[in-house]
């Protein structure tokens, strides 16, 4: 009797010990993850900003109800079922099934301010973030049109061929088609994992950040700007004095290219005038 019930104590130790062996590649995979995802930006990355200037608190831009604050793109409704949706917190683009898309823009209008963001993208997407965003309308003095703004992209490089294709000018963290980031600098985490941005827009000022690091800055209007523009599919969008990134306050827009992304966090601090 005494030996049947020992052989019954093994029996359980044994299946236990299969099952945390079987637990391991999950609890491997989960380190992994976490070691992995991207730490939010520091405020010693903008403490110039903040020593000079008066900035707001941080407000989240990702409603706690519905789409609140978010429409499509000229104002249009964005009906309660749509590709876009908040769960747990996140706002979230899903490209399956037959429902609506397009991309979101801000009820409100920005000038000055810093975007902090974080995104995990699926498997060859293809999404941004565009801001200063103004409709150019079409007219017979100007080439302008539609709705254009600077654009931070976000995109799964190694499995796209534009991102990873000539200077960077269309990979993650470029200013779309003008200035790509550097490249020294650049680490993007692949897709499934957590990357972190940063937009900051002060004035003519730009900067990209990815992860922690600065990979690009321009100034609006300096040479290396009109460069930049003129070797891009803006320059037929832009004239001197109102072109493409020079109007001052603009919307911010989602962009629905047709890749499934999640931003977990996206939160804004706008900038006002300077201390005295």
């Amino acid at each position: 009797m005494i030996q049947q019930i020992a052989i019954r104590q093994i029996a359980m130790i044994r299946q236990n010990a299969i099952r945390q062996i079987a637990l391991l590649p999950m609890l491997f995979m989960a380190l992994c993850l976490s070691s992995a995802a991207a730490e939010p930006f520091p405020d010693n990355d903008i403490q110039w900003i903040l020593d000079q200037y008066q900035v707001s608190e941080a407000v989240s831009l990702i409603p706690t109800e519905g789409l609140t604050g978010w429409t499509f793109t000229g104002d249009r409704r964005i009906p309660q079922a749509a590709k876009w949706s908040v769960k747990e917190g996140k706002l979230m683009f899903d490209r399956s099934g037959d429902l609506p898309g397009g991309d979101i823009v801000t009820a409100k209008q920005y000038t000055n301010f810093v975007l902090d963001f974080a995104w995990v993208a699926a498997r060859g997407c293809n999404s941004g973030i565009k801001y200063r965003l103004k409709n150019f309308p079409r007219d017979e003095s100007s080439e302008v049109w539609g709705w254009l703004g600077c654009e931070y992209q976000i995109l799964d490089d190694p499995n796209r061929g534009e991102g990873s294709s000539g200077d960077g000018r269309w990979s993650t963290a470029s200013l779309y088609d003008v200035f790509g980031p550097d490249k020294e600098k650049k680490k993007v985490n692949p897709f499934g994992e957590v990357n972190t941005g940063r937009i900051v827009v002060l004035d003519k000022h730009i900067e990209h950040w990815l992860n922690g690091v600065k990979v690009m800055q321009c100034e609006v209007g300096n040479d290396a700007w009109k460069k930049g523009i003129a070797e891009s599919k803006f320059a037929r969008d832009s004239k001197p004095g109102e072109g493409f990134g020079e109007n001052p306050t603009g919307f911010i827009l989602l962009q629905d290219h047709g890749g499934t992304i999640t931003f977990q966090t996206l939160t804004i601090r706008e900038i006002g005038a300077k201390k005295e």
